[in-house]
């Protein structure tokens, strides 16, 4: 009997010592790496953007064709790059959406924020880079490409920087 109430009460220390050392993570690691990638290919869009400011020809579309491609190519890697960190609970969510409706924009969606933001961006690049090849880009729809890419981009700075903690 007595070596029983030993093997228990060496169990619940065991037991306690094992689960004092979790914690639990409502939050993928802040990572350096990703803001300075997203600060970097945030510029270069936006100074792409102020280029083609009055709108865009497709007669001159080559010499634009590159520099869609790295933008492409940066907010897809950054997609990568955010979907290889856990995925954060809820909480973190709830506390990141917050912070952006008290700033007037819309709510992150998906198990990865940031990586959803940032293939939304890659994706009207994409479609602002087909529209351009076909048929150039007018002034309004220039506005609507920013537009669109302005709100993600906030999203995943907002989101980013909020794991920083």
């Amino acid at each position: 009997m007595k070596s029983l109430q030993l093997y228990f009460s060496v169990l619940i220390l065991s037991s306690l010592t094992l689960f004092s050392s979790c914690q639990a993570t409502l939050a993928p690691a802040y990572d350096q790496a990703i803001v300075e990638k997203v600060t970097a290919s945030s510029d270069l869009a936006m100074r792409f953007f102020a280029e083609v400011d009055g709108g865009t020809s497709n007669e001159n579309f080559a010499d634009r064709e590159p520099i869609y491609n790295i933008l492409i190519g940066s907010f897809e890697s950054l997609k990568l790059q955010a979907k290889a960190r856990p995925v954060p609970d809820n909480v973190a969510i709830d506390k990141i959406n917050a912070l952006l409706q008290a700033k007037g924009n819309s709510a992150v969606t998906g198990e990865y924020p940031s990586a959803f933001a940032f293939d939304q961006i890659a994706a009207t690049f994409k479609k602002m880079k087909e529209t351009d090849r076909e048929r150039g880009i007018k002034p309004l729809a220039l506005e609507a490409f920013k537009g669109q890419v302005e709100i993600y981009l906030d999203q995943a700075i907002t989101y980013e920087s909020f794991l920083k903690r």
